[in-house]
């Protein structure tokens, strides 16, 4: 994977001097931005469309809030699906019903935004930029609907993107890369991991420590589980994260205390369920004695486990 990514610089690097040579007289402006976004749907160069998505991301980077909640708006707004588009192309539909005509309505129903978001994955590391990029699109968002329905769009090709068939399940341990069990540290939300021995304790055998990773993001963390294996039911969170160390051989109880999504850009991509699910499944294998599953989390976690054993 690695690799890759090393191509595709290389490949930006080379094509470089295309976008040079077309906007070396335009600033790092808003306006400039759109440029390199129509010139990017439009391209059908490989080489060059790699280079025109680094180059965006590069851009946007540096811009301001207000800079930033501009360019969302006006992509939102000028790529949208084209209404006397889509009625000519329902009435081609209609009246000669074929694969065709299917195909070039679903073509208009979707519009540019879709087709924008997809080229800017090509983009070196194109994924994690765009799911930063998703994170700041919900901080707008709360304050401007309008938004909505570009945020849908992110949405619906990650929900493709992120599907759980294509990420890659980890139980984390203690001998896992250093840079990962950082990141768990930092992006835990639920109970606070306050240093890397807090973390070590809920690593030992008694606890399982699951975690989704994307193969294009194969060193961020997407979500992760943390499942405790007890003899009863614990009585604090703190003899959860913090107590005695279980023994194996008499557990019957599994406790899942806490799910952290790690990346906010992924909010609403529906990982948690499938993430409790392989929780349940792993906690399960080789545990004949095991008899409850129990949660400390809200209730819509609570419900997550409850259907994942059933």
């Amino acid at each position: 994977m690695v690799g890759l990514k090393k191509f595709l610089a290389f490949i930006a690097d080379k094509g470089k001097k295309i976008v040079t040579d077309l906007f070396v007289k335009r600033k790092d402006s808003v306006d400039h931005l759109i440029d390199l976004c129509d010139e990017l749907i439009s391209e059908n160069g490989v080489v060059s469309g790699i280079t025109i998505a680094r180059e965006i991301f590069i851009v946007y980077e540096k811009f301001s809030l207000d800079e930033k909640e501009k360019f969302f708006l006006i992509i939102n707004k000028k790529y949208r699906p084209d209404y006397s588009i889509i009625n000519k192309a329902s009435r081609d539909f209609i009246d000669n019903s074929n694969e065709i005509t299917l195909s070039n309505l679903n073509l208009t129903v979707e519009g540019k935004r879709q087709e924008l978001i997809r080229r800017l994955n090509l983009a070196p590391n194109g994924t994690q930029y765009l799911v930063n990029m998703r994170e700041d699109l919900l901080y707008f968002l709360a304050n401007d609907q309008k938004l909505q329905t570009l945020d849908k769009d992110f949405r619906h090709l990650f929900r493709s993107w992120f599907n759980p068939g294509f990420l890659k399940l980890v139980r984390i341990q203690k001998d896992t890369d250093s840079d990962i069990l950082q990141k768990i540290i930092k992006y835990e939300r639920v109970h606070e991991i306050k240093s890397i021995e807090s973390l070590y304790r809920r690593l030992e055998n008694d606890r399982l420590f699951f975690a989704y990773f994307h193969p294009i993001v194969d060193k961020d963390p997407l979500i992760f589980v943390q499942v405790a294996l007890t003899k009863g039911v614990g009585t604090s969170i703190q003899e959860i994260t913090e107590g005695g160390i279980s023994s194996l051989t008499d557990y019957d109880t599994a406790t899942f205390y806490s799910i952290s999504n790690a990346n906010k850009g992924l909010q609403g991509i529906t990982l948690g369920n499938f993430l409790i699910e392989s929780g349940v499944s792993n906690s399960t294998r080789n545990a004949k004695n095991k008899k409850f599953f129990y949660s400390f989390a809200h209730t819509w976690f609570c419900k997550l486990v409850s259907a994942s054993v059933r």
